[in-house]
């Protein structure tokens, strides 16, 4: 398991079987991006499967939003799966204004993630 902290987030990696669980908590924006890029960026192979998990996420600003879109466009070139997983109804409500909630892989949890479950709700029916 790997830890990186900063005064408003956190970043936690646990790899198994070429999986990586990315948690991130607190907010992603301008300041705490670069964390975040550099913690995937370290991922390389052997990873499979990355899994953003952003149950504990309370705040995405734009950079944040790029950032995934950069990681899931990075991944369909490397050839590694990227599923975002857990967003709460606040991160979701982003997502879905922005169209991202269609544009990325997206699972209701980490757990349906890592089983390839595609029993998700909707996440535009989020209020």
């Amino acid at each position: 398991m790997t830890d990186m902290t900063g005064p408003d987030f956190e970043v936690t990696v646990q790899r198994s079987s070429g999986t990586a669980v990315v948690q991130v908590a607190g907010e992603l924006d301008l300041a705490s991006a670069p964390t975040l890029a550099d913690m995937l960026r370290d991922l390389e192979p052997p990873c499979d499967r990355v899994i953003l998990d952003l149950s504990r996420l309370t705040f995405i600003d734009s950079t944040g939003l790029r950032l995934a879109i950069a990681e899931h466009r990075r991944a369909e070139l490397d050839g590694f799966d990227f599923v975002v997983a857990g967003a709460t109804a606040p991160i979701l409500r982003v997502l879905r204004v922005t169209g991202l909630d269609v544009a990325l892989p997206m699972a209701p949890d980490v757990a349906s993630a890592l089983d390839g479950s595609d029993g998700a709700p909707d996440p535009r029916s989020a209020t």
